[in-house]
């Protein structure tokens, strides 16, 4: 029977019980209709401790547990239906969600590397974007939020203030032979700018 009030792996189990209360290592595999299943520590019947739980979509999470939920370091992973296993989130957790410090790995190819909070990428981190852009620097709530360097697939980059995902503040853009842009963005529009004349 799951419980309702906690997380992805949260289980009041019905066999296996012992006169412990619930307590040590068991492997427990969900009835059909279920999730799968749970090998690990348990403590008053939840997952507590170090255990691997896998269901039937797929999903896999090998790391710890805190009272049936994913907590302190842990990985996720995906099977596909041909067998091939894809690396999802490998980092810490707390109380079920991202947080801390993890890799992310996506659909498209990129890959996220940072800080988290309530499963979104918040403080420091580098995500390696699909089309072979870069950025580095910080992020709020998800999205470029701060200060930070976005680096083009050509090599151009742009060094300043980010807002919601978006160049927005003071910044310079560096074409590249010298040439710099000085200026002000708002929503990645460039509204004022300079570029100094280099003496030949």
């Amino acid at each position: 029977m799951t419980n309702p009030k906690r997380g992805w792996g949260s289980v009041v189990c019905n066999i296996s019980c012992h006169a412990g209360g619930g307590n040590g290592v068991r492997s427990l595999r969900y009835p059909a209709g279920g999730h799968g299943r749970y090998q690990g520590k348990w403590l008053r019947n939840q997952h507590h401790g170090y255990g691997v739980k896998s269901s039937r979509r797929g999903l896999g999470y090998e790391g710890q547990w805190q009272r049936g939920q994913r907590h302190g370091y842990g990985s996720m992973r995906r099977e596909s239906p041909d067998g091939q296993v894809h690396r999802l989130y490998v980092g810490h957790w707390r109380h079920d969600k991202r947080s801390g410090e993890g890799k992310q790995y996506y659909d498209d190819g990129s890959v996220y590397f940072g800080q988290w909070q309530m499963n979104k990428r918040q403080g420091r981190g580098i995500h390696w974007y699909a089309d072979r852009h870069v950025y580095v620097g910080e992020w709020l709530q998800d999205a470029m939020h701060g200060r930070g360097v976005l680096f083009s697939a050509n090599g151009k980059r742009y060094v300043g203030e980010f807002q919601e995902g978006c160049k927005s503040g003071a910044g310079f853009f560096d074409h590249g032979q010298n040439r710099i842009q000085f200026g002000r963005w708002v929503q990645d529009i460039c509204k004022s700018s300079l570029i100094p004349v280099l003496k030949q």
